[in-house]
């Protein structure tokens, strides 16, 4: 008996399950269906330079093809505390999809209830107490209908909302990347100007002992001697300006790999290479990879989700309530045949008068909607702006570099004239003084230059997304 009644209940159940998802994968989603917005970005940037080199690999490692560089950038993947910071809320986001998800699935709750009373006697009309006792043990399943998408659109927004996390995590990797190659190519090429003010400063204390030597001799005046202590003193300022900044870049980059100055070790060495070319041809698609520009269109995504939940709440939900269990005054016979309880309760709720609040919910997603777009505008035309603003600067940077070599070849020469002639007697020391202080600006100013090259093509990269 206890079977054939257990059968039927199931078979009842069976059939409202499948009736309601037949209702649900046959009812109609509102809201609007989400579209990818049109980038409106250039066929092709207009400070492009028309002749280049090609370069099929992309990333930090392929470009620039250094193992030191590329063995920075993988501790910081593994050490970064923000890196990994923001990898936990990439998880949190997902353990929120798996909750959301929940709801679309039906609850099952099971319950053992024990009741026992007791009447006085003074309350009875007999004037004899009673006492009761009741022993409950059942299944309850509840689950709501998604007939107009309610649930279906927050598990959209839901994994859109995931999806702009891992943009956002992206964002930071990529430019912890970045920072690492722009700090490491600064430190070696402060240590390559550091050389050129160690250069310096040999050559002006030779040049301040012979000076002085001539100064007893009578063949020089004091001002010359003036004139190269000011100078030797000049490039000993510059220098330690110079190892000021560096030693600060290397702290810096301790903080990019997790590590304290104290435990990090890096000894910078003086670079002399030349930064990647860029191609002759740069699609504008290429920022369609910029992670800034895909949380933007992810977060788009998910507000339109948002919409969409905003107006199914205008729309009845619809639940199924069933229970199925065994009830009995008495313990020993709560699991008879004759003590088995079920029912199923489908119900509806329809939004009647909410004072407002359903239609303030959907103005307010529309508006989060339409501000994420404009953000969405807003963060297109701002890469292509600066992809724009960097083309020019690299190319005009790539120019000023050989113009400052032939200024620091010049210099050069003019320095080793004017020694001859002063040792040939010729020219007076005050003119070799000269030549040697503009032959220090021009060197000093090429590795600047160099420098500022290295750091512009870098940025240009971070801006393209990470390659060419």
């Amino acid at each position: 008996m206890l079977r054939k009644s257990t059968d039927t209940l199931f078979s009842r159940i069976l059939l409202v399950i499948t009736g309601s998802l037949f209702m649900l994968f046959h009812g109609c989603m509102v809201g609007p269906d989400y579209q990818d917005p049109q980038m409106e970005t250039p066929e092709s940037f207009i400070n492009a330079s028309p002749v280049g080199a090609s370069m099929p690999v992309d990333g930090w490692r392929g470009l620039f093809d250094s193992p030191e560089l590329n063995t920075l950038i993988e501790r910081a993947e593994v050490n970064n505390l923000n890196l990994q910071a923001a990898w936990q809320s990439v998880i949190a986001s997902r353990t929120a999809l798996r909750r959301v998800r929940s709801d679309i699935l039906p609850s099952l709750n099971g319950g053992l209830r024990a009741d026992f009373s007791e009447s006085s006697g003074a309350l009875s009309s007999t004037g004899v107490g009673s006492s009761s006792q009741r022993f409950d043990a059942d299944l309850v399943a509840n689950w709501e209908i998604d007939l107009f998408g309610r649930i279906r659109r927050s598990i959209s927004a839901t994994e859109a909302s995931i999806e702009a996390q891992e943009a956002l995590y992206q964002d930071l990797m990529f430019n912890i990347q970045a920072d690492i190659a722009q700090l490491y190519f600064r430190i070696n090429l402060l240590e390559a100007e550091v050389q050129v003010l160690e250069k310096s400063l040999e050559t002006r204390s030779q040049s301040l002992a012979l000076v002085r030597e001539r100064f007893s001799a009578g063949t020089v005046s004091e001002l010359a001697v003036v004139r190269t202590e000011s100078l030797l003193a000049n490039a000993q300022s510059r220098l330690l300006s110079v190892r000021r900044v560096q030693n600060s870049l290397i702290y810096s980059l301790a903080l990019l790999l997790g590590e304290t100055p104290s435990s990090f070790n890096f000894e910078p060495h003086a670079y002399d290479g030349s930064p990647p070319k860029i191609p002759s041809s740069i699609p504008s698609d290429l920022l369609q990879r910029r992670p800034d520009i895909r949380f933007a269109e992810r977060a788009l995504a998910e507000a339109n989700e948002r919409v969409g939940v905003a107006k199914a709440s205008f729309f009845p939900s619809i639940t199924l309530r069933g229970t199925m269990g065994q009830a009995s005054r008495d313990w020993d016979e709560l699991f008879d045949s004759n003590a088995q309880l079920e029912s199923i309760r489908p119900g509806i709720s329809i939004p009647i008068f909410q004072g407002g609040n359903l239609r303030a919910n959907k103005e307010q997603a529309i508006a989060l909607y339409e501000r994420r777009y404009i953000l969405y505008k807003q963060s297109v035309i701002s890469a292509v702006t600066e992809v724009e603003d960097l083309l020019q600067s690299v190319r005009l940077i790539e120019s000023q570099e050989e113009a400052i070599l032939r200024v620091v070849e010049s210099s050069r020469r003019a320095r080793e004239i004017s020694l001859f002639q002063f040792e040939r007697g010729i020219s007076d020391f005050i003119n070799a003084l000269d030549a040697e202080r503009s032959a220090l600006d021009a060197e000093q100013q090429y590795v600047q230059v160099k420098r500022a090259y290295f750091e512009d093509t870098i940025d240009l990269i971070r801006a393209l997304g990470g390659a060419w």
